[in-house]
């Protein structure tokens, strides 16, 4: 599955991407400048729990942490708080 990156907490390197459906996933970024806003996700994005995906805007693996998925946009919001 596809996914664009489009909320971004640096500080505590979480993610929220917007999954080919409308909906989103909240990922914990485990590497350090992995990811930004607008970066295209592959991978897993529906499946809670420790995986590798692909950053294809980068070229690179991306550890994540897949926190919750299905959410409407307002809570993947809070979620990034």
């Amino acid at each position: 599955m596809r996914g664009t990156v489009t909320l971004f907490n640096s500080e505590d390197g979480v993610a929220a991407v917007e999954t080919e459906h409308g909906e989103f996933t909240v990922l914990g970024i485990m590497d350090d400048d992995a990811v930004a806003v607008g970066d295209i996700i592959t991978g897993d994005l529906e499946s809670l729990d420790y995986q590798v995906m692909n950053n294809e805007t980068r070229g690179v693996s991306l550890s994540v942490y897949v926190e919750d998925t299905e959410l409407p946009l307002e809570e993947a919001e809070q979620k990034l708080q």
